[in-house]
């Protein structure tokens, strides 16, 4: 007679990410997040909803019955002040976040080379910071091939371009 670890038609064990019955569960290897790292969080985020803010009343918030261009960014922006409020105020209390490790200097660089792209838009028009910002994410922080991310970048500009431009009349800073 054979055994359930010989009977190849046995079905195979289930991991459900839960301890086995009468034995505790490990203990996470990760540290948590103190509260230094959540009033920073909060205070980031929030000064990122204050700048945003200010931005988006520079391009007009106008009224409930005409909203201007800023509308939108505004509502956004101060749900991100008050996120980030919410955060510092319970990062005493909130032990559930991981800490911030080294890997976030790929979300720095990311958002550094966003804010690059963006000042470059308004000089060379969109396509070209956005072909190479979207290159540079898949190649360089994402470790893609150049063979896959400089078709896929150009496909998506192209696609956008298309879309806004062309599809929907968006006046937007262009190459050509």
């Amino acid at each position: 007679m054979m055994d359930a670890a010989e009977d190849k038609s046995a079905p195979a064990a289930v991991d459900t990410g839960r301890a086995p019955e009468g034995q505790e569960p490990a203990p996470e290897t990760a540290p948590r997040a103190g509260r230094v790292t959540n009033l920073v969080c909060g205070a980031v985020t929030s000064l990122a909803g204050v700048g945003a803010l200010a931005v988006a009343m520079d391009l007009g918030t106008g009224s409930l019955s005409q909203p201007g261009a800023g509308t939108w960014p505004a509502i956004v922006s101060l749900m991100l002040f008050v996120i980030g409020l919410f955060i510092a105020a319970r990062a005493a209390h909130f032990t559930d976040a991981e800490p911030i490790t080294k890997d976030a200097v790929g979300v720095a660089v990311g958002a550094i080379a966003l804010t690059v792209a963006v000042q470059l838009m308004p000089l060379v028009g969109f396509e070209l910071p956005s072909v190479a910002l979207l290159v540079f994410w898949m190649s360089v922080l994402g470790r893609e091939k150049l063979r896959l991310s400089v078709p896929l970048s150009v496909l998506v500009v192209a696609a956008v371009h298309l879309t806004f431009v062309h599809g929907l009349a968006v006046p937007v800073p262009r190459l050509f």
